[in-house]
């Protein structure tokens, strides 16, 4: 906020007046939605929403509508064009204070557990827009509940706070991170189509129904079966964490580096904890959490990390790109997983010498090599464009925190 002007350190040049603060109620209408539940949604029929989806699908302006019911329409409370929609439950005070803005002529079916505020005169963008960015904390404090906390409209109506008084300034903002909006989502919708397209190569090529070609265009020779035993073998060695080795972990995400954060290490109480070393392009899994994907390879380096972790060098006689794309597929990891033993399932594990001796059918070293590089490269163009987004999303959070008091 600029000092003594009450206006946002960005603003458009046109715009010259001071903003006004303002008390929600004298705003906007307030009323509810009606009860609609998971069990009322159908493949086909009137659009709507339920309260959950604007924890997970919408953010604070909506376009468009995933769900529909075949809930009958004089049963329903539609939505208006700038309405907006704020949960009236939720787990946490912080979590409940959301909103979505309907940016849209469709005629919505509001679901149960929404309040609805209905602006008179203002934008609700700017509104929606203001609430999930500097008035999160403001709305917050309204929330009632420990277990389960509520937003009632009563007091959504006490939110206070400065809005332009020139109702257009309110709908360029509001048109601009509209547009911002949609091109956040058209580059989401390329990096979905790479994912899938990722996807149905892996399909092709393990299946063996798209072949790599040798440079005089030949197929290479039929893949052969092997067990893992002949093309990983486990490392056993370790170092204290005094060591010079960085400290990484594992996740569903790969491998990383720990930081102060994250790292719970203060809890063990054996000061000479040894920890297992891995070296770069072993092949690492968490034995009880292959079941969620906890297997990738080492892209880092030399580290250590706990010694409930297993990892594996590879054969130098194998491209470990190649091996890693082969391991790390839902395909593989539930095939793997007959080897799985333990009575509870968050600790059913699968252990090395059995991961060991799996059988699987394996190209030579060249189409190994090609296929690594191939999806190395394809990993790489993915990665840029998951980059492409965050920084759009950056570009979007440093406009909400510049453009509103």
């Amino acid at each position: 906020m600029t000092e003594h002007t009450n206006t946002p350190e960005l603003r458009f040049p046109e715009f010259k007046e001071k903003w006004e603060f303002q008390e929600l109620g004298n705003l906007a209408q307030f009323s509810k939605g009606k009860l609609l539940s998971k069990k009322d949604l159908n493949i086909s029929g009137i659009p709507c929403i339920l309260y959950g989806e604007l924890y997970t699908r919408y953010g604070a302006i909506l376009n468009k509508v995933y769900s529909k019911t075949d809930s009958k329409k004089n049963s329903l409370v539609f939505s208006k064009k700038n309405q907006i929609l704020i949960p009236s439950s939720g787990e946490t005070d912080i979590d409940i204070a959301t909103a979505t803005a309907i940016n849209t002529d469709l005629k919505i079916a509001i679901g149960g557990d929404l309040n609805i505020i209905t602006p008179i005169n203002s934008d609700g963008r700017f509104i929606s827009l203001y609430i999930n960015g500097k008035g999160k904390h403001n709305l917050a404090k309204y929330a009632q509940g420990k277990s389960v906390v509520h937003l009632y409209n009563s007091d959504i109506k006490k939110l206070k706070f400065y809005l332009p008084s020139n109702n257009s300034e309110q709908q360029k903002i509001g048109d601009f991170f509209s547009k911002l909006d949609q091109q956040i989502e058209l580059e989401e919708k390329k990096l979905e189509l790479l994912e899938q397209q990722k996807r149905g190569y892996m399909q092709q090529i393990f299946s063996q129904h798209f072949r790599f070609k040798d440079e005089n265009e030949n197929k290479y020779e039929k893949w052969r079966k092997i067990k893992l035993a002949n093309i990983l073998k486990e490392r056993k060695t370790y170092l204290s964490k005094s060591s010079d080795v960085a400290h990484a972990t594992l996740s569903t995400e790969g491998i990383y580096l720990k930081n102060e954060r994250y790292d719970r290490d203060f809890l063990v109480k054996d000061k000479n904890k040894k920890y297992k070393v891995s070296f770069k392009d072993d092949i690492c899994y968490n034995p009880a959490n292959l079941k969620f994907g906890v297997i990738t390879r080492n892209d880092i380096g030399k580290v250590i990390f706990s010694p409930i972790y297993i990892t594996f060098e590879v054969n130098q006689n194998y491209n470990p790109l190649f091996i890693e794309m082969m391991l790390t597929r839902w395909d593989f990891i539930n095939k793997v997983r007959k080897f799985e033993e333990g009575t509870v399932y968050e600790r059913m594990a699968v252990k090395p010498e059995d991961f060991l001796s799996y059988e699987t059918y394996i190209p030579c070293l060249e189409e190994q090599e090609k296929i690594g590089n191939f999806f190395n490269d394809l990993d790489k163009f993915i990665e840029k464009q998951s980059n492409k987004i965050e920084l759009l999303k950056k570009r979007k959070r440093g406009f909400l925190q510049k453009m509103f008091v």
